[in-house]
């Protein structure tokens, strides 16, 4: 569901917006300062950048959904299916930045955890009942690896989480309709990942195959025991609204990132 904030544009759950413990968010690419290819929401400095221009953008998403920039953390994704657990105070999370992994699950408050995306798959998790939030980058690779899979067993086994409870919101992310893969892809699915349904995610489209992503994480979460009731999917395409959101493969490959973020109140 679509929402707009002065110049800001972002995404949000009806599901997680019925828990009161948490704020989230899936932004758009609009009310930034960054110029072209970045223009102009941009949270990622990798391409190129201006520090400045992130910086901004930080502000602009602390000071709508209220949390200080000191406590917005992002992690060195590189589509693998690494957790980072945060299970104790952090003072200062700034060091945790440059951990490589792909999912954050934390019960800390006031802990902005977030994922950066211009196609991938952004996923939030919520269990109500311990209080715990978690946050997913999930690419191709990432899905293969089956990081909402483990992800869900972190919170599980280190946090006592009941599956029945969780809740889970997919982001904006590039759909079946502009996501073709070659057979490279395709047989990695195939060969890591034998509890997939194929035909329920991949379609055959001339010499190419076009491949849902959404549905696979979907799939994932229901295996995980997920209820289906307690999972919602923004069908945005990133691709198809290079307009809205940054899409490395409209966009050209050098572009900018949105942020996808869910934090715990804090407690009073």
């Amino acid at each position: 569901m679509l929402k707009q904030s002065g110049d800001i544009n972002y995404a949000s759950s009806p599901i997680m917006e019925s828990v009161g413990f948490a704020n989230h968010g899936f932004f758009s690419r609009l009310g930034g300062i960054s110029k072209p290819p970045f223009a102009s929401l941009n949270f990622d400095i990798r391409d190129g950048d201006a520090v400045d221009n992130i910086e901004h953008s930080k502000t602009v998403a602390g000071r709508l959904f209220g949390f200080d920039t000191s406590r917005l953390l992002t992690i060195n994704q590189v589509h693998g299916s690494d957790v980072l657990t945060i299970d104790n105070l952090v003072k200062d999370i700034s060091g945790l930045s440059k951990t490589s992994a792909d999912a954050i699950i934390t019960n800390q408050c006031g802990i902005a955890i977030g994922v950066l995306t211009a196609d991938c798959v952004p996923i939030l998790l919520a269990d109500p009942v311990k209080k715990v939030v978690g946050v997913i980058h999930a690419g191709w690779r990432g899905t293969v690896k089956t990081v909402v899979q483990k992800a869900i067993d972190t919170m599980v086994k280190q946090f006592g989480s009941d599956t029945v409870a969780i809740l889970s919101a997919i982001g904006p992310s590039i759909g079946q309709c502009c996501y073709k893969v070659d057979e490279v892809v395709i047989r990695e699915f195939g060969v890591r990942s034998l509890e997939f349904k194929g035909n329920e995610f991949i379609e055959k489209q001339g010499n190419k195959w076009g491949l849902g992503l959404k549905r696979a994480n979907f799939i994932q979460l229901l295996n995980m025991g997920i209820l289906e009731k307690n999972i919602s999917v923004e069908n945005l395409c990133t691709s198809c609204r290079n307009d809205l959101f940054f899409s490395y493969r409209a966009d050209g490959k050098i572009t900018g990132r949105q942020l996808n973020f869910i934090m715990l109140k804090e407690r009073v």
